[in-house]
């Protein structure tokens, strides 16, 4: 054995899954003893021993403790952790496995080595048709999949038969089964895989054999082992577990975040399909480069999102990913929501007016707009309403400071119609409330915005930034946007890596709308969608999107967005609807469906009730305390959840979060949507846009649970669910 100094000790993702399945007395062992051996390889070496019996020579095993082992392959200077287990059940996998070097998919594959007549002799017989039946051996092969495993694919009979094999079979062979068994064609599943239509051979490497030491290194086997940098990442990955194990994205994925881009770029996709995780890694990849780069120092990527609350989940979720880059000094990464970013950036250029975000500023302005409507006659057929809502979704949405821009301007999607007499009319309110406003020292978050952008264009300001990331843009604005693009403004030397924007439309849940190309974002043939849900089973998923059937949706710039292909790679229970006869029924039917989840499965802070109201998060926390269930109340800030408890927040705030299990309560006729959002309705069009926006909210609750989803209410049920 070589000097342990010199090894290079890595974990393939199913080391990780097997440990998971294990006590955590052993999972400890085992991490303490790689973590000294990081710490000081030359006291603490890897006394691996041969397995008897098995395939692959280079296949090791060592000790954790009296009654289980961990099962290696050493090549070279490489150690490489595959899978922990009993003694006698780690060395059953060990004498079937052996590692590929597989150069046609630039991958190192773990991969089970099965006799065809045994798999076939010891399958049962089969109740229906093998599911992989009509699939020819070389249309497997041409897709990845190696010959080692063609033994056991060709036993399966249904897509739970293949959910239940999941770990006999290689990551890469699963996900193309799976696209297989869903329909896929072979040019999505490529496209899925990131497993190229003519194999793949390095040019160095082109007509001799590739080496373990040079695959590791390639992307494609990054997305499944991992090789930590330092003894605290390799403490970070074993403690977070597999949720926070954040090195591994889909290749799909990986190739979006992981590129240059000659402008401004989008990825869009369904909830789940891990938008979020790709705009930190393309952060993080941002930040790279400028820590590699001497020429960039002290640029940095301003990762930015609607909400305090999900800037701060980002950041967290950063911290794990990338903590180096947010500790540095300066930091290369600094995540805010575009608020606070404008109000400090106004702060510090002496704007004199204080920017109404919420609380005693709100109410001054309303006040302002009494006054206003106390002072001028209302044009007939028009409501306070109404007015408010002209002002904010079409005069301040569109940046309209004068009288003849917006005699001009399209009202498309305002429903009632204004001749050219009444917006006269309604004008002269609108500048009376700007010119109080003004003299009140106020302004509304568009001001702000809109006073950024011409402080930015005017003095063009050293702004240390050399990228921004956009995270839900879907509920920003079209004066938000043209703050960002005016952050990092287009320059004769291009626009390279410049903005990256991910979003989608269908979860829009705050009402505003952009045009990217209208606000100077030009993302046209850099606009990518992604489709396969990671978080959410299908059944769930299936039933988030109906709540949707129907609605036309854009695609954050002047198309419109589809579902079309949008599938989830996980099976389970249909969602539990559950009708009850009183509010009371269904707040201790909750209670019992939350003490009848398994508790060795599923920890009380991975239960999630989400609630549409604020005055039913109470209701709701009430009512579990006095069942003997410990709660945490979400409200702003990052989430904890190594604090024990079942979350109850509103479904505005589980935004950006996940659960094993959700609950979503009170969803009857005349709880939701609540019927003072549909009371506040200036006319039909705008009724029907709040009725929109109560179906995407839904969807988006719905949508943060993996594998349990109880809905109920009380009497009749909302029509969003029975139409």
């Amino acid at each position: 054995m070589m000097d342990a100094i010199s090894k290079r000790v890595s974990y393939d993702i199913g080391c990780m899954k097997s440990l998971r399945k294990l006590p955590d007395k052993v999972a400890i062992r085992f991490m303490d003893m790689m973590t000294r051996y990081m710490s000081d390889p030359t006291a603490n070496g890897l006394n691996l021993e041969t397995v008897e019996g098995a395939k692959d020579n280079s296949i090791k095993s060592l000790r954790v403790d009296q009654g289980y082992r961990a099962i290696a392959f050493e090549v070279g200077r490489d150690i490489m952790f595959v899978h922990v287990n009993e003694h006698d059940k780690a060395y059953r996998w060990a004498t079937r496995r052996r590692v590929k070097l597989d150069p046609g998919t630039n991958r190192i594959r773990v991969v089970e080595e099965l006799d065809a007549t045994a798999v076939e002799a010891e399958a049962p017989a089969p109740s229906e048709p093998r599911l992989f039946a009509e699939i020819a051996d070389k249309r497997l092969r041409a897709l990845g999949v190696p010959d080692e495993e063609f033994p056991a694919i060709r036993t399966i009979t249904t897509i739970e038969a293949l959910e239940v094999a999941e770990e006999d079979f290689d990551p890469l062979t699963y996900q193309v089964l799976y696209a297989l068994a869903a329909g896929y064609s072979d040019q999505e599943v490529y496209a899925l895989t990131g497993v190229a239509e003519e194999p793949q051979t390095a040019p160095e490497t082109a007509g001799e054999d590739v080496s373990f030491d040079q695959l590791i290194e390639t992307e494609e086997s990054r997305q499944t082992i991992f090789i930590p940098e330092s003894e605290a990442e390799l403490r970070r990955v074993f403690e977070e577990g597999l949720e926070g194990w954040r090195v591994f994205l889909h290749p799909e994925q990986r190739k979006l975040a992981y590129r240059d881009y000659n402008g401004p770029a989008m990825v869009r996709g369904g909830a789940g399909t891990g938008k979020t995780v790709v705009a930190m890694h393309r952060a993080k990849h941002l930040a790279d480069q400028i820590k590699d780069d001497p020429g960039q120092a002290g640029q940095r990527i301003l990762v930015t999102t609607f909400t305090t609350s999900l800037a701060q989940d980002i950041e967290a979720n950063l911290r794990t990913l990338c903590p180096e880059h947010l500790d540095a000094r300066p930091p290369r990464i600094e995540v805010t929501n575009l608020d606070r970013w404008v109000s400090q950036f106004l702060k510090r250029k002496s704007f004199a007016r204080e920017v109404a975000f919420f609380g005693e500023a709100r109410d001054r302005l309303d006040k302002t707009w009494k006054e206003v409507f106390d002072d001028h006659a209302m044009p007939e057929g028009l409501s306070e309403p109404f007015v408010k809502a002209e002002w904010a979704q079409i005069v301040q949405a569109k940046g309209l400071t004068d009288k003849r821009a917006y005699l001009k301007a399209s009202r498309a999607g305002r429903g009632t119609p204004l001749d050219r007499r009444k917006r006269a009319a309604l004008w002269e309110m609108f500048a009376d409330y700007r010119a109080r406003m003004i003299s009140d020292g106020l302004a509304e978050p568009d001001d702000a915005y809109r006073e950024a952008v011409e402080i930015l264009s005017a003095e063009a300001p050293s702004l240390p930034y050399n990228s921004v990331v956009v995270d839900e843009a879907q509920d920003m604005g079209e004066q938000a946007f043209r703050l960002i693009r005016a952050i990092i403004p287009e320059n004769i030397a291009g626009d390279r890596n410049s903005l990256f924007i991910v979003g989608d439309a269908h979860q829009r849940i705050y009402g505003r709308r952009a045009s990217m190309s209208s606000c100077g974002i030009e993302v046209r043939g850099r606009s990518r969608r992604l489709r396969l849900n990671y978080r959410t089973t299908q059944e769930i998923r299936a039933w988030a999107v109906s709540i949707l059937e129907g609605v036309s949706v854009d695609d954050l710039d002047e198309g419109t967005d589809t579902l079309k292909g949008y599938v989830s790679l996980l099976h389970g229970a249909a969602p539990d609807l559950v009708r009850c006869a009183s509010e009371a029924e269904e707040l201790t039917g909750l209670a019992d469906w939350i003490q009848a989840l398994p508790a060795n499965q599923i920890r009380r802070s991975d239960v999630g009730v989400l609630c549409a109201r604020r005055t039913d998060v109470k209701r709701v926390e009430e009512a579990l305390r006095a069942a003997g269930i410990e709660t945490v109340v979400l409200r702003s800030g990052a989430e904890d959840r190594s604090v024990p408890g079942v979350r109850v927040t509103t479904m505005h705030r589980a935004k950006g979060l996940e659960f094993f299990a959700v609950a979503i309560p009170f969803l009857s006729d005349t709880a939701f949507p609540p019927q003072g959002a549909l009371n506040a309705a200036v006319d039909a069009a705008d009724r029907e846009d709040i009725v929109i926006l109560y179906r995407s909210l839904l969807h988006v609750a719905a949508t943060r649970a993996k594998k349990a989803l109880r809905v109920s209410w009380s009497n009749t049920a909302t029509k969003l669910i029975f139409p």
